[in-house]
């Protein structure tokens, strides 16, 4: 009988939460259809339960400036966007289509199909919307409620079941105000 050596890398993913201390019992399903990339990180934000399914409320950090013109964002990896999705940069303002997602080593490119009209600096963020807005009257697409516990590893063509978390202190897990309104038992550092 032979010996079959097998190597794997693995990228230590980060720990968000420092302490857990209400969760939503029993865990919560999400639905991996409208999720983009391969795996859901600890500390994305979900939405309340709808018939059952939570939806995982969007959120872009980043990587480099965009200025007021810019049509190209590059954000971290860890992002779950997906071509078609519409972007923000704060409720109240525009919103436009996600035209393409080319990856790069460390970072992904978002296009947008027309610019969002503000100046995002390294470190902000883009939020999904719930619909195209011209006319700076954009909103989130769902109502933020609990972050998630435990990084899961996304599946095509099924739920994830996770642990859904609405009180509890985390550092290094950034979110924009407009989300953080919504989380009044999450302390963030």
């Amino acid at each position: 009988m032979g010996m079959t050596v097998q190597r794997r890398k693995d990228t230590r993913t980060p720990r968000v939460f420092m302490h857990k201390v209400a969760d939503i019992r029993g865990g919560v399903s999400v639905k991996v259809s409208e999720l983009g990339g391969d795996y859901l990180n600890e500390g994305s934000v979900l939405s309340a339960p709808d018939n059952g399914i939570c939806h995982v409320v969007k959120i872009g950090v980043l990587s480099a400036e965009a200025t007021d013109t810019a049509t190209d964002i590059k954000v971290n990896k860890g992002h779950n966007f997906k071509v078609g999705d519409f972007v923000m940069v704060d409720e109240g303002g525009k919103a436009y289509a996600i035209a393409s997602i080319t990856p790069e080593k460390t970072f992904d490119t978002i296009k947008v199909g027309t610019t969002l009209g503000v100046k995002i600096e390294k470190g902000g963020f883009i939020i999904e919307a719930e619909a195209e807005s011209k006319a700076d009257t954009s909103k989130l697409k769902y109502t933020p409620l609990s972050l998630v516990g435990t990084g899961k590893q996304i599946v095509p063509n099924s739920n994830l079941d996770t642990d859904a978390w609405v009180i509890g202190v985390t550092k290094g897990n950034p979110l924009p105000d407009c989300v953080m309104k919504h989380l009044k038992g999450i302390i963030n550092y």
